[in-house]
């Protein structure tokens, strides 16, 4: 009789064991992950920030005259109701960015500099948003 199925408890405990080692350096491998996305998620935050370079003041005088009359348009009054809305979308330094870089390319033509662009960040978070350094 021909024995196909020979079974050695040593094999299988040594498979099962290799099997073991594997799950734990998946395991670590994840955990690490996790703690990197985190590192780089505060340290992103953290450069955002560092980066409202701009002028305040010079993105208030921008704003009153390059962007004001659309949002007045838009909401009425003096148009600030734009930024304090409950619903509005900016949550983020860097989605505040994103928003004054995407209103340059779709009302101004892509007209307003990086150093505009930085004036107006500066601008609106200080005057409503109030992101933390």
């Amino acid at each position: 009789m021909l024995n196909f199925c020979k079974i050695d408890e040593h094999d299988i405990g040594e498979k099962m064991m290799k099997i073991k080692f594997q799950k734990m350096r998946v395991l670590s491998v994840f955990v690490r992950v996790v703690g990197l996305c985190s590192t780089l998620l505060i340290s992103q935050q953290a450069v955002a920030l560092a980066t409202l370079l701009g002028e305040a003041e010079n993105g208030g005088k921008l704003l009153d005259a390059r962007c004001s009359a659309c949002h007045v348009n838009m909401f009425g009054g003096d148009g600030s109701a734009i930024y304090t809305r409950e619903e509005h979308s900016v949550k983020t330094v860097e989605g505040l960015m994103a928003r004054v870089e995407a209103c340059n390319v779709n009302t101004q033509n892509g007209e307003l500099s990086a150093d505009q662009m930085d004036d107006l960040t500066a601008y609106l978070n200080e005057a409503f948003y109030k992101f933390e350094d």
